[in-house]
């Protein structure tokens, strides 16, 4: 029974290796996603600044040709006071220049206000541009450490599968069985006692099953959590110890429990 023990150990060595490898190997895409999303997000805000931009600029031209028609607008009012031959004609085109002259200089100012706009715009989404630059040229360089760390996980775990399963496949089919079983409920399966205590769950073990842990003569569980156990010292021993007395049990409460 010392062999299959030996073997379940290291198999289950190899088993939390491979776990270690592969949870890497889940995580890494889900990393890269993630990196690729942020850079996503603030293309597509370094673009609606962009765009937001560009509109306000489309608007900046409007105003400067509805300025430009309202100076074409004066010249021509100016021209058709000087022809005009009653002063009722006189005043009302005076009045036409006088909007025209009100509707230009507030539509002057906007314009400048506009161009003020526009400026710091540019002045922000330059430097957005430049964070944009940078966010993606550190994207390209994780991703491409990510797929490098990724091969080397896979070769990884390639090379763990093949080692686990030459281990196991000297376990005894039936060993194999209860390895597995308990592997998929519990995690760690193969767990040694100390000192009367399941390193599993912590709690003690009855005192006739830690003589029978000694002995070496059988596959046993824990009581109360169902892995595989035995005694801590048994498996540094080469051969069973035949011309010495087996550690007495300790004198514990079986119901007591640690932590």
């Amino acid at each position: 029974m010392r062999d299959q023990l030996k073997l379940l150990e290291e198999l289950q060595k190899h088993d939390a290796r491979l776990q270690e490898v592969e949870g890497e190997l889940k995580a890494l895409p889900e990393k890269l996603e993630s990196i690729r999303r942020n850079l996503a997000k603030v293309e597509r805000m370094l673009q609606a600044e962009q765009e937001n931009l560009a509109q306000v600029e489309k608007w900046h031209k409007e105003q400067e040709a509805q300025l430009k028609l309202e100076e074409e607008h004066i010249i021509r009012a100016k021209t058709k006071l000087a022809a005009v031959k009653t002063s009722k004609e006189y005043m009302a085109t005076q009045r036409e220049v006088e909007n025209v002259r009100k509707a230009m200089a507030e539509r002057e100012e906007e314009i400048l206000k506009l161009l003020g706009a526009i400026e710091q715009s540019r002045k922000t989404i330059e430097a957005h541009a430049a964070d944009v630059a940078t966010l993606r040229a550190e994207v390209e360089k994780e991703e491409a450490s990510i797929t490098t760390r990724i091969s080397e996980l896979e070769k990884q775990a390639e090379t763990l599968r093949e080692e686990r399963n030459a281990v196991a496949a000297k376990v005894r089919p039936d060993v194999m069985r209860r390895y597995n079983a308990i592997r998929m409920r519990r995690g760690l399966a193969v767990v040694p006692v100390k000192d009367g205590v399941c390193q599993g769950c912590h709690m003690a073990i009855p005192p006739q099953l830690y003589n029978i842990l000694q002995r070496l003569d059988s596959l046993e569980v824990c009581p109360t959590c169902h892995r595989i156990i035995y005694w801590e010292k048994i498996l540094a021993e080469e051969e069973p110890a035949t011309t010495s007395e087996p550690a007495a049990a300790p004198d514990t409460d079986p119901s007591a429990a640690h932590a």
